[in-house]
């Protein structure tokens, strides 16, 4: 079994989930496409920590269902590979306490720019944008300075991805989180997100378009 101990941490993922009321089973089976070194220091009001880690998507199975890619969104705890875990519990986004108060929403804004993963580089720097957003507190995203930082190869394209973020967010971001119970330490919580579904007046107002191009449609060619 491969263990990632990153002092304090280890890595992340993308994702599909469910909401559920109990503790659920979880599996992290490696990265999900390679991961890129990247140096990490954070400080007030973040607890201060550093280190170094491989930043990058994980292979996740949520209760035995299809793999997803989930990112770290702890940066003071651990997970190790190949291990099953029985206390985490998905809550929305907007349940979690992340330490910047807009990290819900540009989380979400960052999954809809539909960024393609495809290598190491392109995971780490996903993760890398991830952390900054969860932890920067300064208003302002910027990977080298400020209360989260961050160097390595892929800083430069988390960059540019944090200064494009899209102006809205088509996605619902989910927290897979970690508690500590008796005999069983917490571990990383982690991230991962689903396409946001329409709401009711979306649906209706979509139907009403529809029977109205219809219509229309079907008045022209009654004039024929």
């Amino acid at each position: 079994m491969s263990r990632l101990l990153i002092k304090p941490i280890a890595l992340a993922c993308f994702a599909l989930g469910s909401l559920n009321a109990h503790a659920d089973s979880v599996n992290f089976t490696g990265y999900a496409n390679g991961a890129t070194n990247t140096n990490f220091s954070t400080s007030a009001p973040n607890t201060p920590v550093s280190g170094t880690t491989g930043a990058g998507g994980f292979a996740t199975l949520l209760n035995g269902g299809p793999t997803f890619t989930s990112y770290c969104v702890d940066l003071y705890e651990h997970i190790g590979f190949g291990s099953t875990y029985t206390n985490y519990t998905p809550v929305s986004g907007a349940a979690h306490a992340f330490a910047n108060a807009n990290a819900n929403t540009d989380i979400g804004r960052l999954f809809s720019a539909g960024h393609v993963l495809a290598n190491g580089t392109d995971q780490a720097a996903f993760q890398i944008a991830i952390w900054e957003i969860a932890y920067e507190t300064t208003g302002t995203y910027n990977v080298a300075t400020g209360s989260a930082q961050f160097s390595g190869a892929a800083t430069a394209l988390a960059t540019t991805w944090l200064n494009a973020l899209p102006t809205t967010n088509t996605f619902n971001v989910m927290v897979l989180e970690s508690v500590a119970t008796r005999g069983m330490d917490g571990h990383q919580d982690v991230v991962y997100a689903t396409p946001a579904v329409p709401e009711p007046t979306t649906y209706a107002l979509m139907a009403a378009g529809l029977f109205g191009v219809g219509f229309v449609a079907r008045r022209r060619a009654s004039k024929r």
